[in-house]
């Protein structure tokens, strides 16, 4: 990385007409100016550096542990014409669309050689929203908080953890080797996946069982390598190597039901980053937080060229929050895990590697099933759904992030459960008014704009007026919502 490297946070209004032009269609030869972005895993060389550091160290400490948090181990360099993956952009006015007030704006931290604005049309109307200088200023993992979970985590010391790393590098160093071609890696992802479902854990006998939470995290870590050697692959349009992936990918999805869901980019109102990894037969959904700034997302924020646009602004301190420092605010705050034990859910939390582990939930979503039947979006399950944001409030909590495809209808029991609460924040005192607790309450009709359909969103917000406007159904509602907070 050159010496003159600033960092900041930037928002790129991706909707405006000269970088639409820009991006659209997307070029198989890259034109736009390379940046240094915060990746969603630490690199293979910022590993391969940590895991030297943990051998060379006589007595471990946790703070060696979480070493590998920093989020300059996952500097990356992107050209901004692939900031946006392409196959997104085949999607008709993906970047124009309006969905319901949300325009489509490029956010995240990024390195650049100063000046930002030079040529590239992307960087030329990018704002800096926060200036870190040469040094990213990061929220991550609490080493008190994770030295207390961490047997009831891995049932390990500090030692035997820095030791478990360890020997995980050495298996993918002699899967791997120097030789990283597709059927190398595909191979090592297969044994890891066989490996977590035998619960052997790679035992020999000297050595006990891996913790599953590390195979499991290494798991996701290939399958995203994998996955972003895709993306390339499509973007130069390496038709070969594309396709050699997806027909893997496709295979495991088919036979198992193992698939990545990679958002790797923070798009405003398109495509909030995250990680997670499915896997049915192992009864799991895990889930890892992106690098991502502290922050919301201000509506309308500006007028141009006679149209309104949000652009995220920061709070707090404006720092990077890595992975593992989302998970010690979520233990912090207790939010996800008030919100399982009131709904029964059996989410399991790993403050050491920046992982949610929740049941693998079997079923369509309502979105997926109200666009085959629109039958399916009755009063009885519309209650279901606002049923959640009353159990919410009762616990004090804001979700703000209600969408049809986070609510599954489960089977055989037909349960409706929620499946996303990334969006969850503590309510402050000064937001408890009857006032404002009208406002969340009549959020959940926003539900409606995520079918992108017009009778779909018609009806939702009918089922909505409904049943907020019926004060007996809705007290019977309250009262379920104060049995399940109590839990």
């Amino acid at each position: 990385m050159s010496n003159r490297l600033q960092f900041a946070i930037v928002g790129i209004p991706l909707s405006r007409p000269e970088i639409v032009e820009f991006l659209v269609p997307p070029q198989p030869q890259s034109r736009g100016r390379m940046v240094t972005i915060v990746g969603q895993r630490p690199s293979a060389t910022a590993e391969a550096k940590w895991i030297a550091q943990l051998r060379e160290t006589a007595v471990p400490t946790i703070n060696d542990l979480l070493h590998i948090d920093n989020p300059h181990g996952h500097l990356v360099l992107r050209a901004t014409d692939r900031l946006v993956p392409v196959e997104l952009l085949a999607e008709a006015d993906f970047l124009t669309r309006p969905l319901g007030g949300w325009i489509a704006n490029y956010f995240g931290v990024i390195g650049y050689e100063p000046p930002l604005a030079n040529g590239d049309p992307l960087l030329d109307r990018a704002e800096i929203l926060h200036d870190f200088g040469n040094q990213i200023r990061f929220f991550g993992a609490d080493p008190q908080q994770v030295a207390s979970r961490l047997e009831a985590e891995t049932g390990l010391t500090v030692a035997e953890a820095a030791d478990a790393f360890c020997r995980l590098h050495t298996i993918r160093e002699a899967q791997l080797g120097e030789n990283t071609g597709l059927p190398t890696r595909m191979a090592y992802i297969d044994q890891l996946y066989a490996t977590i479902a035998n619960k052997r854990g790679f035992a020999t006998s000297n050595q006990p069982p891996l913790p599953a939470t590390f195979l499991i995290d290494e798991l996701m870590g290939q399958m995203v390598e994998l996955e972003l050697q895709r993306r390339t692959a499509v973007a130069n349009h390496n038709h070969a190597i594309g396709e050699q992936i997806a027909t893997w990918q496709a295979a495991h999805q088919q036979a198992s039901g193992l698939h990545l869901l990679l958002k790797g980019e923070y798009i405003v109102g398109r495509h909030r980053r995250s990680t997670i990894l499915i896997a049915p037969e192992l009864g799991l959904v895990i889930k890892q937080p992106a690098p991502e700034p502290f922050h919301e997302i201000e509506l309308g924020a500006k007028m141009v060229n006679g149209r309104p646009e949000n652009w995220p602004t920061m709070t707090g301190t404006g720092e990077l929050v890595t992975a593992r420092g989302r998970l010690r605010l979520i233990l912090e705050e207790d939010l996800v895990p008030r919100i399982s034990r009131a709904f029964g859910y059996n989410t399991q939390f790993s403050s050491l590697l920046g992982l949610t582990l929740e049941p693998f939930v079997r079923g369509d979503t309502v979105m997926e099933t109200a666009w085959r039947d629109t039958a399916v979006l009755t009063p009885a399950l519309y209650e279901e759904i606002l049923l959640h944001q009353l159990v919410c409030e009762q616990l004090g909590i804001e979700n703000g992030d209600w969408h049809a495809a986070n609510f599954i209808i489960r089977q055989p029991d037909q349960e409706i459960v929620h499946v996303d609460w990334g969006a969850a924040r503590p309510l402050r005192n000064d937001e408890m008014t009857p006032e404002d607790q009208q406002t969340r309450l009549h959020q959940v009709r926003n539900i409606a704009f995520s079918f992108k359909h017009a009778p779909l969103v018609a009806r939702v917000q009918q089922l909505h007026d409904e049943l907020t406007g019926d004060a007996d159904r809705m007290a019977i509602l309250q009262a379920r919502a104060r049995g399940l907070s109590e839990k």
